[in-house]
């Protein structure tokens, strides 16, 4: 059966080997840093740039936010993460990695001791499934699992309606992802699949370009692995 990608949603996260100390003394050259390498590309006002501090040093916060405000850039003394909504073509997309690798280099200028123990890229897929409503029940209906039916006759006319739950990991490799399909309460034929991907720095697969495509193969593995093959938007 055929899908298509209406939007996908994304977190990117980056864990810190050890805290960036320095953050609450750097804070403003984090920010100078950002916005030497995405602006004017990725045009950031000095009115979406933030620093927040307090009495922990894990109060202490650096937020650049993308003008449009479909991306936002979150800094921590334990983390960096980015989120991006609406991401809708193949453009977008390409957008949204170039985004991150230029702040990864940013952080790289303003923190040079900082060094990346984990990278989890979290995207959430809106797919839009061909044929009539209740496609995606019929369709995780079939598949076979390990849900256990309820005895739900006490509810009245309680429906129980199924979804998909999956985790694929590769120790030896360094990475672990984790799967979740479901059918969107309001849409019934519209299928969300949320993605959470964890790859360890000095695993095998390094650098954004190969997790992203690595990530791209596994979600084509489990759509297919559920019945589904995705059309998705290149223009």
């Amino acid at each position: 059966m055929y899908t298509s990608l209406e939007w996908i949603d994304l977190t990117y996260d980056v864990e810190f080997g050890s805290p960036a100390y320095e953050l609450p003394k750097t804070s403003t050259d984090v920010l100078k840093a950002l916005y030497e390498r995405l602006h004017p590309r990725f045009p950031i006002n000095t009115h979406d740039m933030q620093v927040t501090g307090g009495n922990r040093l894990s109060d202490v916060h650096v937020r650049a936010t993308l003008s449009g405000g479909n991306g936002v850039i979150d800094v921590w003394v334990d983390r960096m993460s980015l989120g991006f909504d609406n991401l809708r073509k193949e453009a977008d997309l390409t957008g949204c990695k170039d985004c991150i690798q230029l702040s990864e280099a940013a952080l790289q200028d303003a923190l040079p001791a900082v060094r990346f123990r984990e990278v989890a890229i979290k995207p959430t897929l809106f797919l839009e499934l061909e044929g009539s409503e209740g496609e995606v029940e019929t369709c995780l209906s079939r598949l076979p699992g390990t849900c256990p039916q309820l005895d739900l006759s006490e509810f009245g006319a309680a429906v129980q309606r199924p979804e998909v739950s999956l985790e694929v990991s590769n120790p030896e490799e360094g990475w672990d992802v984790l799967f979740h399909a479901f059918r969107d309460r309001e849409e019934a034929s519209s299928l969300i699949l949320s993605c959470q991907a964890f790859y360890q720095a000095n695993g095998r697969v390094n650098g954004l370009e190969d997790r992203a495509d690595h990530l791209k193969r596994l979600l084509k593995a489990f759509l297919g692995g559920i019945g589904l093959e995705l059309e998705g938007r290149t223009e």
